[in-house]
């Protein structure tokens, strides 16, 4: 593949970017959720980080971040070893830019108006998100 062809470090570090941030929120998910010592008004269980509704939502975030970490792992191996191309680079950005925003509304709608209280610093995750999908935007205009 001639060197003009081989995705840029704009690209790779981009969808290296998008995984990191998934897993993140992956994480900020699970760890604000057993951390939740209070029981939901109308909650099924008494605690948050036992209902079932809590755990699926989880669940479908560590699902969005294992296909996230997989597809980037492979394409940057990929690249890196000269095999991918630019296409297939911004096409794997271009996947990650709607599960990373899955995965911060999701965030979001499960923690509630908790999440949005500066002590947990969950904020930083809409910032970041923004920032890539303006990013990924960019690369698909060619700027």
């Amino acid at each position: 593949m001639p060197a003009s062809a081989l995705p840029s470090d704009r690209a790779t570090g981009l969808v290296r970017d998008l995984a990191d941030l998934i897993a993140e929120v992956t994480e900020a998910g699970a760890a604000q959720t057993a951390a939740r010592t209070r029981r939901q008004q109308h909650g099924n269980t008494e605690r948050a980080a036992d209902d079932p509704q809590f755990l699926r939502v989880l669940a479908d975030s560590a699902a969005r971040s294992a296909v996230a970490s997989a597809a980037a792992e492979s394409v940057l191996r990929r690249a890196a070893e000269g095999e991918a191309s630019v296409a297939d680079v911004e096409l794997v950005a271009a996947g990650l830019v709607p599960l990373a925003g899955d995965a911060v509304r999701a965030l979001f709608e499960t923690l509630g108006a908790s999440a949005t209280l500066s002590e947990h610093g969950l904020h930083h995750f809409w910032t970041r998100l923004h920032d890539l999908e303006g990013q990924a935007l960019s690369l698909q205009l060619g700027r």
